[in-house]
Order: structure tokens, then sequence, then C-alpha cells
């Protein structure tokens, strides 16, 4: 899952975090509310669920997301990478959870 640009950091982690629930719970708000630094207002979180997966690529194509991702956590560089996943059981999830 390491992108591109993380192969030329060879002392970052790379944590994966597969975000899992339920239809219309409001996982992908949580992400991109974590990604990108964001507050959601009570609108936001209370408006009409619209189904959706947060793109995995967003970390490849985004510089700024990459960047927001890294941080240290004892004295370890690290990369945040969050999954959204279906919410719907009959969808298969398996591509998220890796090998």
């Amino acid at each position: 899952m390491d992108s591109d640009m993380d192969y030329e950091r060879p002392n970052v982690e790379t944590i994966k975090c597969v975000v899992v629930g339920d239809n219309a719970v409001g996982k992908t708000r949580l992400i991109c509310a974590r990604a990108c630094n964001a507050t959601l207002t009570q609108y936001q979180l209370l408006a009409t669920h619209v189904p959706t997966v947060w793109a995995i690529d967003q970390y490849r194509v985004c510089q700024e997301l990459l960047e927001r991702s890294r941080d240290v956590v004892d004295d370890v560089s690290v990369s945040l990478r969050l999954w959204d996943t279906f919410g719907d059981h009959h969808k298969d999830r398996r591509f998220a959870y890796g090998r």
C-alpha cells in the first residue's frame, strides 16, 4: 500500500487503518475529516447519506494529503493510510484487508 513517494523514504513506517462499519454511519466523513484536517458542522454530519467510498489512491494523487498523513510516534516516522470500505455487507471488502 506504500505510495511511490514513500518508497523514497525508507525510514517511514506505513500504518494501514481500515475503517469498517454499517451503512450510513459516517465512515467516509470521519476519514475525510481526519485526512483533510477538517471540522465538520452539525449540518454536514446530519446531511442525507450518499453512499460513497473515499478513494484509496488519494494519497498518491494529492501531495498535501500525503504530507498530512505523516507524523512521528515514539521517535518513529509513520505514515497513516486510512482505508474506507463499503458498509453494505453484501459487497466484497476483502481488497481492503490485504493478504
